[in-house]
């Protein structure tokens, strides 16, 4: 801990991603620590804190949990529980936020399940091409 702490003082020679590093090695080394105790080990502020990879990407990650969530339960409020909806919301999970949002504006316009099948398919062949 002595030796993060060293680090972060000098963060300023190693930038950013030097600071990214460091603050990775705490969060897979020390994973019972909070988000509070690894910004006060590394002596950052707030606005440091969420500079970093790590957290925007933890950031991220809940964003696209709370997408995922929303869009299976409108999903099923339409279509009902049904096994080929099951299987298709699985697919949900490979998607990134920007996809997930979309999806949400676009269930109010389908009748069936197989709409989800079509526009599922359009998407991973558009994210598969980039």
């Amino acid at each position: 801990m002595i030796l993060a702490r060293n680090l972060a003082e000098r963060r300023d020679e190693f930038g950013p991603d030097g600071l990214d590093f460091i603050e990775t090695i705490l969060v897979y080394k020390l994973p019972r620590l909070s988000r509070e105790e690894i910004k006060t080990m590394l002596a950052l502020n707030e606005i440091e804190l969420k500079q970093t990879r790590f957290y925007q990407e933890v950031v991220e990650e809940g964003r696209q949990e709370e997408c995922i969530s929303l869009v299976t339960r409108l999903l099923r409020r339409k279509f009902g529980i049904q096994f080929e909806l099951e299987q298709l919301l699985a697919q949900l999970q490979t998607l990134p936020v920007e996809k997930l949002e979309d999806l949400t504006e676009v269930i109010f316009d389908w009748a069936e399940p197989s709409d989800l099948t079509e526009w599922l398919r359009e998407q991973l062949a558009e994210i598969n091409r980039v």
